[in-house]
């Protein structure tokens, strides 16, 4: 049997390309179902705002209020009201000067901002802290000795305990008393437009003392003096001396 080989090698041929074209097209519908992620390149972007500021504007200053007691701020950007409109070599060259302000006192102080040679004056307000609002006040009476001083402590005359910051609004008058002569006075205690009332009595301790001796020797006096009783002519003359003696003890707390 004759053998043909160059058909056997065309039939390889042929089947090795068909098996080459079905590797090709099997690996093909694999790698359409994979999902390959591509990198992602970042990308930065700088955002550069346009400045406002401008070389030749003037700083406009503020005017700043602060309650006693209170620091103030030393840095002159605080004081600025156009702080946006200044180019940051004009604020580094300002010079800023509060010692004209006195934070320990109720009052309007000016401030000074000084750029070259130019000067711009501001106005520091220095307020009170807001007293507290207190709805009633009860004052006390006093008594005292003659020729004694007047308490000094506010609790002396009002009964309530007072919240620091309202004791310097608080107004006591006491005018009206004299504690060298001997009575009752009437003293007030003014506070957030209100006025109260209160009374101060100055006693003598000598002259109550002795009132008290005279009336404790007058009762003794009263004891042992016995109850007269109707004498008879014969007992007239017995009956004398102590009648005497009771008349002596009425008259001595007359006197």
């Amino acid at each position: 049997m004759k053998i043909n080989k160059d058909k056997i090698g065309r039939n390889i041929l042929v089947a090795c390309l068909s098996i080459s074209g079905m590797v090709s097209i099997s690996v093909g519908a694999v790698l359409n179902n994979l999902e390959v992620k591509k990198p992602i390149n970042k990308v930065k972007i700088n955002v550069i705002e346009k400045s406002t500021a401008k070389k030749d504007a003037e700083p406009i200053l503020k005017e700043i209020n602060i309650e006693v007691n209170m620091p103030l701020s030393v840095d002159v950007k605080d004081y600025i009201e156009n702080i946006e409109s200044l180019d940051k070599n004009v604020l580094k060259k300002c010079k800023l000067d509060t010692s004209l302000v006195n934070v320990n006192e109720k009052g309007t102080y000016t401030y000074q901002i000084t750029y070259k040679d130019k000067k711009y004056n501001g106005i520091v307000k220095v307020e009170e802290k807001e007293a507290p609002i207190i709805d009633n006040i009860t004052l006390k009476n006093i008594r005292l000795e003659l020729g004694s001083s007047l308490p000094k402590n506010l609790n002396d005359y009002i009964t309530e305990e007072i919240p620091e910051e309202a004791k310097k609004e608080i107004l006591i008058d006491l005018t009206k008393v004299n504690t060298k002569e001997v009575g009752n006075y009437q003293y007030t205690v003014s506070y957030q437009n209100k006025i109260y009332t209160g009374n101060i009595e100055i006693y003598d301790n000598n002259k109550q003392t002795f009132i008290e001796d005279n009336s404790t020797k007058n009762n003794n006096n009263n004891a042992t003096v016995a109850p007269v009783q109707t004498p008879s002519t014969s007992d007239a003359q017995q009956a004398e001396t102590p009648q005497t003696d009771q008349n002596n003890s009425q008259e001595e707390v007359q006197q």
